[in-house]
Protein backbone atom coordinates (compact mmCIF):
# COMPACT_ATOMS: atom_id res chain seq x y z
CA UNK A 1 0.00 0.00 0.00
CA UNK A 2 1.43 3.35 -1.07
CA UNK A 3 1.03 6.11 1.53
CA UNK A 4 1.36 9.90 1.20
CA UNK A 5 2.10 12.27 4.06
CA UNK A 6 0.32 15.59 3.65
CA UNK A 7 0.62 18.74 5.74
CA UNK A 8 -1.24 21.93 6.40
CA UNK A 9 1.15 24.89 6.08
CA UNK A 10 0.43 27.77 8.48
CA UNK A 11 0.67 26.61 12.06
CA UNK A 12 1.83 23.13 11.08
CA UNK A 13 5.07 23.34 9.09
CA UNK A 14 5.56 27.09 9.17
CA UNK A 15 5.17 29.47 12.09
CA UNK A 16 3.32 32.30 10.38
CA UNK A 17 1.09 33.49 13.23
CA UNK A 18 3.02 36.69 14.02
CA UNK A 19 3.04 37.69 10.34
CA UNK A 20 -0.67 36.93 9.91
CA UNK A 21 -1.67 38.93 13.00
CA UNK A 22 0.55 41.86 12.03
CA UNK A 23 -1.00 41.94 8.54
CA UNK A 24 -4.56 41.87 9.84
CA UNK A 25 -3.70 44.46 12.50
CA UNK A 26 -2.58 46.76 9.69
CA UNK A 27 -6.01 46.43 8.06
CA UNK A 28 -7.81 47.09 11.33
CA UNK A 29 -5.74 50.23 11.84
CA UNK A 30 -6.68 51.48 8.38
CA UNK A 31 -10.33 50.48 8.10
CA UNK A 32 -11.57 50.03 11.67
CA UNK A 33 -9.84 50.46 15.02
CA UNK A 34 -6.86 48.44 16.13
CA UNK A 35 -8.68 47.83 19.43
CA UNK A 36 -11.39 46.00 17.45
CA UNK A 37 -8.90 43.24 16.66
CA UNK A 38 -9.80 41.29 19.78
CA UNK A 39 -8.33 38.01 21.00
CA UNK A 40 -11.40 36.25 19.65
CA UNK A 41 -10.89 37.73 16.18
CA UNK A 42 -7.19 36.90 16.30
CA UNK A 43 -8.07 33.25 16.75
CA UNK A 44 -10.63 33.45 13.93
CA UNK A 45 -8.12 34.63 11.33
CA UNK A 46 -5.69 31.75 11.82
CA UNK A 47 -6.65 29.15 9.25
CA UNK A 48 -9.41 30.36 6.92
CA UNK A 49 -8.69 31.78 3.48
CA UNK A 50 -8.25 35.55 3.31
CA UNK A 51 -11.21 36.00 0.98
CA UNK A 52 -13.47 34.35 3.55
CA UNK A 53 -12.38 36.55 6.44
CA UNK A 54 -12.41 39.98 4.78
CA UNK A 55 -16.21 40.28 4.32
CA UNK A 56 -16.75 39.22 7.94
CA UNK A 57 -14.56 41.92 9.45
CA UNK A 58 -14.70 44.60 6.75
CA UNK A 59 -18.16 44.30 5.16
CA UNK A 60 -18.07 47.82 3.72
CA UNK A 61 -14.79 47.29 1.89
CA UNK A 62 -13.87 45.49 -1.33
CA UNK A 63 -12.73 42.07 -0.12
CA UNK A 64 -10.43 41.39 -3.07
CA UNK A 65 -8.76 44.78 -2.66
CA UNK A 66 -8.15 44.04 1.02
CA UNK A 67 -6.64 40.65 0.16
CA UNK A 68 -4.19 42.37 -2.17
CA UNK A 69 -3.33 44.96 0.48
CA UNK A 70 -2.85 42.25 3.12
CA UNK A 71 -0.52 40.28 0.84
CA UNK A 72 1.49 43.38 -0.09
CA UNK A 73 1.87 44.39 3.56
CA UNK A 74 2.94 40.92 4.62
CA UNK A 75 5.53 40.67 1.86
CA UNK A 76 7.00 44.09 2.66
CA UNK A 77 6.82 44.28 6.44
CA UNK A 78 5.91 40.96 8.09
CA UNK A 79 7.51 38.22 6.00
CA UNK A 80 10.70 38.31 8.08
CA UNK A 81 8.68 37.00 11.03
CA UNK A 82 7.91 33.72 9.26
CA UNK A 83 10.00 30.71 10.22
CA UNK A 84 9.70 26.92 9.83
CA UNK A 85 8.79 25.18 13.05
CA UNK A 86 11.62 23.30 14.77
CA UNK A 87 12.27 19.94 13.11
CA UNK A 88 10.24 20.79 9.98
CA UNK A 89 13.30 20.40 7.75
CA UNK A 90 14.39 17.16 9.42
CA UNK A 91 10.93 15.63 9.15
CA UNK A 92 10.54 16.50 5.47
CA UNK A 93 14.07 15.31 4.74
CA UNK A 94 13.35 11.98 6.43
CA UNK A 95 10.21 11.45 4.34
CA UNK A 96 12.05 12.44 1.16
CA UNK A 97 14.90 10.03 1.94
CA UNK A 98 12.35 7.24 2.41
CA UNK A 99 10.69 8.10 -0.95
CA UNK A 100 7.39 8.89 0.79
CA UNK A 101 5.23 11.23 -1.34
CA UNK A 102 4.66 14.52 0.49
CA UNK A 103 2.39 17.47 -0.06
CA UNK A 104 0.93 20.64 1.40
CA UNK A 105 -2.80 21.38 1.45
CA UNK A 106 -3.45 24.93 2.60
CA UNK A 107 -5.85 27.85 2.46
CA UNK A 108 -2.83 30.07 1.71
CA UNK A 109 -2.37 30.94 -1.98
CA UNK A 110 -0.11 28.44 -3.70
CA UNK A 111 2.42 30.99 -4.99
CA UNK A 112 2.94 32.23 -1.42
CA UNK A 113 3.51 28.67 -0.21
CA UNK A 114 5.95 27.98 -3.05
CA UNK A 115 7.85 31.20 -2.35
CA UNK A 116 8.18 30.52 1.38
CA UNK A 117 9.22 26.90 0.82
CA UNK A 118 11.91 28.07 -1.59
CA UNK A 119 13.07 30.87 0.69
CA UNK A 120 13.51 28.47 3.60
CA UNK A 121 15.04 25.72 1.40
CA UNK A 122 12.24 23.24 1.95
CA UNK A 123 10.87 23.02 -1.60
CA UNK A 124 13.02 20.04 -2.70
CA UNK A 125 11.41 17.90 0.00
CA UNK A 126 7.79 18.59 -1.05
CA UNK A 127 6.22 16.81 -4.02
CA UNK A 128 2.93 18.67 -4.37
CA UNK A 129 1.51 22.02 -3.25
CA UNK A 130 -2.23 22.68 -3.31
CA UNK A 131 -3.28 26.14 -2.18
CA UNK A 132 -6.57 28.01 -1.95
CA UNK A 133 -6.45 28.92 -5.63
CA UNK A 134 -6.25 25.28 -6.73
CA UNK A 135 -9.49 24.03 -5.19
CA UNK A 136 -13.15 24.96 -5.40
CA UNK A 137 -13.84 24.14 -1.76
CA UNK A 138 -11.42 24.88 1.09
CA UNK A 139 -11.06 22.77 4.22
CA UNK A 140 -12.99 21.32 6.02
CA UNK A 141 -13.98 20.02 2.58
CA UNK A 142 -11.62 17.14 1.67
CA UNK A 143 -11.17 18.29 -1.96
CA UNK A 144 -7.51 19.31 -1.60
CA UNK A 145 -6.49 16.16 0.24
CA UNK A 146 -8.28 13.92 -2.24
CA UNK A 147 -6.69 15.80 -5.14
CA UNK A 148 -3.22 15.26 -3.66
CA UNK A 149 -4.02 11.60 -3.04
CA UNK A 150 -4.92 11.16 -6.72
CA UNK A 151 -1.95 13.11 -8.03
CA UNK A 152 0.54 11.18 -5.89
CA UNK A 153 -1.09 7.89 -6.84
CA UNK A 154 -1.41 6.84 -3.22
CA UNK A 155 -3.87 4.47 -1.56
CA UNK A 156 -3.60 5.99 1.91
CA UNK A 157 -2.99 9.44 3.40
CA UNK A 158 -1.57 10.63 6.70
CA UNK A 159 -2.56 14.27 7.23
CA UNK A 160 -1.12 16.72 9.76
CA UNK A 161 -2.82 20.00 10.65
CA UNK A 162 -3.32 22.47 13.46
CA UNK A 163 -7.01 23.39 13.15
CA UNK A 164 -10.40 21.71 13.48
CA UNK A 165 -10.91 22.26 9.73
CA UNK A 166 -7.73 20.28 9.03
CA UNK A 167 -8.86 17.35 11.15
CA UNK A 168 -12.38 17.35 9.70
CA UNK A 169 -11.02 17.52 6.14
CA UNK A 170 -8.68 14.63 6.86
CA UNK A 171 -11.47 12.53 8.32
CA UNK A 172 -13.72 13.27 5.36
CA UNK A 173 -10.91 12.07 3.08
CA UNK A 174 -10.52 8.91 5.21
CA UNK A 175 -6.99 9.95 6.15
CA UNK A 176 -5.19 9.20 9.39
CA UNK A 177 -5.21 12.59 11.11
CA UNK A 178 -2.51 14.02 13.36
CA UNK A 179 -3.25 17.26 15.20
CA UNK A 180 -0.25 19.54 15.64
CA UNK A 181 -1.01 21.53 18.80
CA UNK A 182 1.15 24.53 17.99
CA UNK A 183 -1.21 27.11 19.53
CA UNK A 184 -2.31 26.52 23.15
CA UNK A 185 -5.35 28.77 22.65
CA UNK A 186 -6.67 26.44 19.94
CA UNK A 187 -5.81 23.15 21.61
CA UNK A 188 -9.27 22.37 23.04
CA UNK A 189 -11.18 23.03 19.81
CA UNK A 190 -8.68 21.02 17.76
CA UNK A 191 -8.95 18.05 20.10
CA UNK A 192 -12.75 18.35 19.97
CA UNK A 193 -12.46 17.38 16.28
CA UNK A 194 -11.15 13.98 17.47
CA UNK A 195 -7.87 13.52 15.58
CA UNK A 196 -6.40 10.03 15.46
CA UNK A 197 -3.31 11.36 17.24
CA UNK A 198 -2.05 14.65 18.66
CA UNK A 199 1.45 16.05 19.11
CA UNK A 200 3.06 19.24 20.33
CA UNK A 201 6.14 19.05 18.13
CA UNK A 202 7.07 17.77 14.69
CA UNK A 203 9.67 15.54 16.29
CA UNK A 204 6.84 13.78 18.12
CA UNK A 205 4.99 13.57 14.81
CA UNK A 206 7.90 11.71 13.20
CA UNK A 207 7.59 8.87 15.71
CA UNK A 208 3.90 8.45 14.86
CA UNK A 209 4.56 8.66 11.13
CA UNK A 210 7.27 6.00 11.31
CA UNK A 211 4.84 3.67 13.03
CA UNK A 212 1.96 4.37 10.63
CA UNK A 213 4.14 4.07 7.53
CA UNK A 214 4.94 0.48 8.50
CA UNK A 215 1.27 -0.53 8.37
Amino acid sequence: MKTAVLFDFDGTLMNTEAAILASYRHLFRRYRLEADFSQEKQLQVIGPALIEIMPLFFPEQDAEKLVREYIAYQKKYARRRIRPYPYARELLAFLHAESIPTGIISTRLSDSIESLLTEHRLRPFVDIVIGHDQVVHDKPDPEGILKAKRETGCDRVLYLGDSPADILAGKAARAYTIAVLSNPKKEAVVLDAHPDAAVYTLQEAEAILRKELKR
